[in-house]
């Protein structure tokens, strides 16, 4: 046992002397002690030590730089994201209001002088309104009154408003189930009833000896307009010879689904 403890205590104190060895050859480069002359051996023992402690402060600052780098490249790309995103946004906008103001222009240049207009915007169509009506934001608060003349596309009569409420009303276009019109055959000035059958359509009923033909205008009847105020096309027209009357079917100019404004007689 006293021979084992004696091995033991030598190795301890070989450890510790190579410690202080280790300790003290530290200490001397530190100090400088490289202009000695002992300069050519501590140099050789001290640079293993000095590029250790180099290698490892440059490795720690470039991990450093690195994360920060990540971190900085991460939060940018992020920021940019959120830029673009508003700018796509501003420019969906814009492009909105672009193309309401281009169809606004184009409306008022084709509108008659005769007439004096109140612009509504569409609050709901046919697909969510009563059968062939629409609604309007525009009501007593600006004066519409029941039984005003509704154009689309800037002279293109549509309808009439049949209800008025406080800052909504209802209108009823001309194409409604049953609904009849006056109007005439543009180029015969012959009177004609236009009859609703819904969707945009009409029928009317003309003498065998009455001429229409496919793609022939009927209009408001007494318009002074330059333009005529077209209500319907011509389509097909179908009856025996034998029949004192035609069936002429039509079509609305106006697809109610495009559009977004409309224009009341005042």
């Amino acid at each position: 046992m006293p021979q084992f403890r004696d091995k033991r205590q030598i190795a301890r104190r070989k450890i510790i002397t190579q410690i202080v060895i280790f300790v003290v050859v530290f200490v001397m480069l530190s100090l400088g002690l490289f202009l000695s002359p002992a300069s050519k051996f501590l140099s050789l023992i001290g640079r293993p030590i000095w590029s250790m402690k180099n290698s490892t402060v440059t490795s720690i600052g470039d991990t450093s730089s690195l994360l920060r780098s990540k971190s900085s490249i991460i939060k940018e790309n992020d920021q940019l994201r959120t830029d673009n995103a508003y700018l796509t946004s501003q420019m969906a906008d814009y492009k909105i209001l672009k193309d309401e103001n281009i169809a606004l222009k184009e409306m008022m240049g084709r509108t008659s002088s005769k007439h004096s207009f109140l612009l509504a915007n569409i609050l709901a169509k046919p697909d969510l309104s009563p059968y062939d009506t629409v609604v309007v934001d525009t009501g007593t608060n600006l004066a519409v009154t029941v039984g005003s003349v509704v154009y689309g596309n800037g002279n293109l009569p549509m309808g009439e408003v049949s209800k008025v409420m406080a800052s909504t009303s209802l209108v009823t276009l001309y194409s409604n189930p049953g609904k009849v019109t006056n109007a005439t055959l543009d180029g015969s000035n012959n009177s004609v009833e236009l009859v609703g059958r819904g969707g945009g359509n009409f029928e009317m009923k003309i003498p065998q000896e009455s001429v229409a033909n496919k793609g022939q205008f009927v209009v408001l009847p007494n318009s002074t307009t330059v333009t005529p105020e077209i209500i319907a096309i011509v389509e097909e027209v179908t009856g025996a010879p034998s029949d004192p009357y035609k069936t002429v079917l039509l079509r609305s100019p106006i697809n109610i689904q495009d559009l977004k404004w409309v224009e009341i007689e005042k």
